[in-house]
């Protein structure tokens, strides 16, 4: 899916926030506002349970037998897609943190690599 700058701020209000996990598509777009994701993602989990932790996946066999509908296998998936998903969107989180500007605006790829080089010339 192609983004165009800006597209995605203006894209989503903050009751989408809080029903859908927009903040999936959101951190996939390199031109995203920081602030705008990281509130789409705390409005969500205002609303939704946050799937923490893997320990709960490691009984994810045990529960199956107990329960083998195929209604709460279903949930099951879904619950550990959304760990999944939480777990890109930490690594997002912490991956771009140092680029953040001030607007809320992330260096591109471009401008990190020229602010590498530059620190290397002065060494």
């Amino acid at each position: 899916m192609a983004h165009f700058a800006g597209a995605q701020a203006m894209a989503y209000s903050q009751s989408d926030y809080a029903r859908k996990p927009v903040w999936i598509e959101m951190i996939k777009d390199t031109s995203v506002n920081f602030f705008d994701a990281e509130k789409a993602f705390n409005t969500y989990f205002e609303h939704h349970e946050k799937m923490d932790g893997e320990e709960e996946v490691i009984g994810e066999r045990s529960e199956r037998q107990k329960y083998p509908s195929k209604r709460k296998q279903r949930k099951m998936q879904e619950e550990n897609h959304m760990r999944i998903e939480v777990k890109k969107y930490n690594h997002w989180h912490d991956k771009m943190l140092p680029y953040v500007q001030s607007d809320g605006s992330i260096l591109t790829p471009s401008q990190r690599l020229q602010i590498w080089k530059d620190q290397q010339s002065h060494q």
